[in-house]
């Protein structure tokens, strides 16, 4: 099976010290799996996956131009291994704060976990822009974001709506209204920065009090329209 099919963990913490380029003393490790992966998502949502060089990725790490195919191989497989990366980092996220809700109910996780998503893009917009570019035209890169991540994100966010409005708690919401609002409509600002800049109230700051004000007035307005009372 390729690499672009398995998932990818950091192999270790960065050592954050600048790096002078060219080759690394034999048997020291320049940069760790995550760093690179992160560079690698940035690179593709800014750039798009044609306009990603892989040489230029390792010369902004200050690496061997051979590094990352060692790695990961091909341009392809590294594309996979950062989309995964970047949403295991954000299903981790996700399921912390489900289990910061503690005694909570369904309601509960629902809101603790679309405030974090908001909150997650806002620090990390990257994969939400891979996402918008490869949801232009149907392919095998849009296939595997939806198969392996999208899909089951979906089903579980389905079958906790469907609990709710059974018992009467939300009103009967169309899943695709629901992913929309919440990945384009909420992240819309974060993700489109030059345009929200236009905006006179958009979220500017970065500061984790102006994020999680901005994610959870986001949240509000959408339980607003779903919520039963």
């Amino acid at each position: 099976m390729s690499a672009r099919h398995q998932s990818t963990t950091a192999r270790g913490a960065g050592s954050g010290q600048s790096r002078k380029p060219g080759r690394p003393p034999a048997g020291e490790s320049p940069v760790d799996d995550a760093e690179l992966l992160e560079l690698a998502l940035r690179s593709f949502a800014e750039r798009g996956f044609e306009g990603t060089s892989v040489r230029d990725l390792c010369r902004q790490l200050g690496v061997s131009h051979n590094l990352i195919h060692q790695r990961f191989g091909s341009k392809d497989d590294l594309w996979y291994a950062a989309v995964d990366h970047g949403f295991e980092t954000l299903t981790y996220q996700m399921m912390e704060a489900v289990l910061a809700v503690g005694d909570g109910d369904d309601l509960d996780r629902l809101r603790a976990v679309l405030v974090r998503f908001v909150e997650m893009t806002a620090a990390s917009p990257a994969l939400v822009q891979v996402i918008n570019q490869e949801g232009v035209r149907p392919g095998p890169r849009l296939d595997h974001i939806y198969k392996r991540h999208i899909g089951p994100a979906l089903r579980l966010v389905q079958d906790m709506l469907n609990r709710l409005a059974a018992n009467g708690r939300v009103r009967n919401v169309s899943l695709t209204v629901f992913y929309f609002l919440m990945a384009n409509g909420a992240t819309g600002p974060l993700t489109l920065p030059a345009l929200a800049a236009r905006l006179p109230d958009a979220p500017a700051s970065k500061r984790k009090v102006d994020l999680r004000r901005y994610a959870e007035s986001v949240v509000d307005i959408i339980f607003d329209g779903i919520v039963i009372n």
